[in-house]
């Protein structure tokens, strides 16, 4: 059976405070038959996190509450394919998507501000959430909606409208261990920013901004609650036609 990795000296009660990023990770056992978390570089003491990837606000506000833990998506029309460009990776905001109904009941409502965002309008983009990829599948099932109803705040009609959008193209599922930062960055708004593509290197701006500071930040949910989903969706995609994406 594999391990699952958590961060180092974590215990049941212990506060979230305690359970900060970056954290030199160490195995710990696990119940569950779950492929091993990798600790990526990025999430590292001093290591310099550099890109953000574009996602509907109410979505990234889901993650961030701990709501969600996988994102289902497919790259721009500059984009091949979709590919992480990072392993861990800032999440830039976007109102692409304004159609309440692709979203669960009463998930608009909490995050009424998220929903009525227009990133161009603002001088400033606040980015409060870091991400760490922690596994990667492609698929082009439609099941893989309703098989991981319980991991996200979409309904049939979001995934309906992504596996339509270039349906010759696979759906990328990402599995996310989501931060909150201490310190949020700050991210001067410019043109170059929007557009039919996925990432944004905010070291590459107009005005670039200072590296993002990783101390004190605190997850979106506990080591043990997150191992339990990680179980929960590679329990799910094994009743679906999923393959595993190397990263």
């Amino acid at each position: 059976m594999q391990t699952l990795r958590c961060s180092r000296n974590v215990r049941p009660g212990q506060s979230a405070r305690a359970r900060e990023l970056p954290s030199r990770l160490v195995k710990c056992s696990s119940t569950s038959s779950v492929a091993e978390t990798s600790s990526k570089a990025a999430s590292q003491s001093g290591a310099r996190v550099t890109k953000a990837l574009k996602e509907w606000a109410p979505t990234i506000e889901a993650l961030g509450h701990g709501e969600q833990t996988v994102l289902f998506r497919k790259g721009g029309i500059k984009e091949p394919t979709f590919k992480p460009e990072a392993g861990t990776f800032l999440l830039f905001p976007t109102a692409f998507h304004t159609d309440q109904q692709l979203l669960k009941p009463g998930v608009a409502e909490r995050y009424a501000k998220a929903m009525s965002l227009d990133p161009k309008k603002e001088a400033v983009l606040v980015l409060p959430y870091v991400a760490e990829v922690t596994g990667a599948w492609t698929t082009k099932d439609p099941a893989v909606l309703t098989a991981t109803d319980d991991l996200h705040v979409w309904t049939e009609q979001f995934i309906e409208t992504r596996l339509k959008w270039r349906s010759s193209q696979p759906l990328t599922v990402l599995e996310l261990r989501v931060w909150r930062l201490a310190a949020p960055l700050q991210l001067p708004v410019e043109e170059t920013l929007f557009g039919c593509f996925s990432w944004v290197d905010v070291t590459q701006t107009q005005s670039p901004v200072a590296a993002v500071d990783l101390t004190g930040a605190v997850p979106a949910v506990s080591d043990a609650e997150f191992a339990q989903r990680q179980a929960r969706l590679r329990q799910a995609l094994t009743s679906i036609k999923a393959e595993k994406l190397d990263l």
